[in-house]
């Protein structure tokens, strides 16, 4: 019986500190995103550069959408 419960919470415990982990992936590539945005803002000029970022931008939020619903799957 020991053993049972010694297993069941080292596997509760790994798989927390495995989700903790992505989770600290997923925020610390959404502050990425918001840093090249705010970088790439101050640099464009033109309309036609303007667009390309954002489209950019919206690519790497929609990956971590699906980074944190895989996360969470």
């Amino acid at each position: 019986m020991i053993g049972v419960t010694v297993s069941y919470l080292s596997l509760c415990t790994a798989l927390i500190a495995v989700a903790c982990t992505q989770f600290d992936k997923l925020k610390a590539a959404i502050l990425d995103i918001g840093q090249q945005h705010i970088t790439t803002q101050r640099e464009q000029e033109d309309e036609q550069e303007h667009t390309i970022a954002n489209r950019d931008l919206q690519a790497n939020v929609n990956a971590c959408i699906q980074h944190h619903q895989k996360i969470t799957e």
